[in-house]
């Protein structure tokens, strides 16, 4: 039951989500949210992704005397026999979080945010991607019987709004890979002619040639490295990438800035806007010229432009050792948990367990298994 004052709800309409815009932004504000956070990043994730795989809405907002202090925009769907529920987003590598302004509020508003989860969103599963190990919802979640698997990511920040100048910051670090900051650039600089670009909106065409330029050569790194999700290889991934960098409808939200050789892509790299902080959202290079490392330098100059910008740079989940160097060592833990929420999602993942307990006690016949020796 709703204290005096506070009312909660459900909204689950698209038109009444849409309708949040104008009072969402202005919680995003007050609360100087992250790029994920976003009324115009949610929508997006709303029509690109969620609504053409057939997702329900599920956004859950609180208001205190009429005015809106939380919303967690969330979506359910059928997973075979069970009902699932996770956070509204581009199911890629996205983090869980609630958007509500600090203070005695919030104390309140997020557990009753989770509890409508529990309760009121009739799911058998719940899925946490990346949540902040010393949050809130952290803490409520993992108190659950049903949390069944917990995987932990390291995430480094690079906390950049105290600096006074890239100079004196760059100056002030050691060497990455026996490279100080610039000299790999003037290095690329010996072969042709270097150009680093920071694209936005109006550069509408060249964002999606350069989107599925970059994707293509992120499944090339992910079979080398035998590191493949199935969001790389979506559509709906896609047209949401694209449909980010070229959205005119608010303030721009997301950047993309490339680095070319004689007007060739070598890297890219595509990075959200938020009030306080930019997100590395995802990055690409031309393998051909690994030895030059132009991810890299395209890493440097969204360093250098968050700097400049009086902002933060959170550089996603990940131990590579270039994080740690230019966040120096500022490192967070994110937690990623799937949740049964009923006896009947318990049943799903006790299914799973003999299902993958099953197929590691199959023999492997002699042709799959020279293949895998290869």
């Amino acid at each position: 039951m709703d204290e005096p004052g506070l009312r909660l709800d459900i909204v689950s309409n698209p038109v009444e989500f849409r309708a949040l815009e104008p009072e969402w932004n202005e919680l995003w504000s007050r609360a100087e949210g992250r790029h994920h956070q976003a009324f115009a990043v949610c929508w997006l994730c709303w029509t690109k992704v969620a609504q053409p795989r057939g997702r329900k809405l599920c956004c859950i907002t609180l208001r205190e005397q009429g005015r809106l202090v939380m919303v967690w925009p969330l979506v359910v769907y059928r997973k075979l026999w069970w009902t699932v529920v996770r956070p509204l987003a581009s199911e890629s590598t996205d983090y869980t979080n609630i958007l509500v302004q600090d203070g005695p509020t919030a104390l309140k508003a997020v557990p009753r945010a989770w509890d409508v989860v529990q309760k009121r969103c009739g799911a058998d599963i719940i899925l946490l991607p990346f949540l902040n190990a010393d949050s809130r919802l952290f803490e409520l979640a993992s108190s659950k019987r049903g949390v069944m698997t917990k995987a932990v990511h390291p995430v480094a920040v690079a906390m950049l709004r105290g600096e006074a100048d890239w100079n004196t910051f760059s100056s002030s670090l050691g060497r990455l890979f026996e490279n100080k900051p610039g000299a790999l650039e003037r290095r690329l600089s010996k072969k042709g002619d270097v150009r680093i670009r920071f694209l936005g909106p109006e550069d509408g065409e060249e964002n999606a040639r350069l989107v599925d330029w970059m994707l293509e050569s992120k499944r090339q790194w992910a079979d080398r490295a035998d590191k493949k999700g199935e969001w790389l290889y979506s559509v709906e991934y896609r047209n949401f990438l694209v449909a980010l960098l070229n959205q005119t409808d608010s303030e721009v939200i997301a950047r993309l800035v490339v680095v070319s050789l004689d007007g060739a892509p070598l890297a890219v790299n595509i990075f959200g806007l938020g009030k306080t902080c930019v997100d590395n959202l995802i990055a690409g290079f031309d393998p051909a010229y690994s030895r030059q490392s132009p991810g890299a330098i395209a890493t440097e100059h969204c360093v250098k432009w968050a700097l400049e910008h009086h902002l933060d740079l959170d550089f996603g989940a990940g131990s590579e050792k270039h994080k740690g160097y230019w966040s120096r060592d500022n490192i967070l833990t994110m937690c990623s948990m799937q949740i049964a929420n009923s006896r009947w999602g318990l049943l799903a993942f006790q299914g799973e367990n003999l299902r993958r307990r099953f197929r590691r006690q199959q023999p492997v016949h002699k042709k799959e298994a020279g293949l895998a020796a290869v």
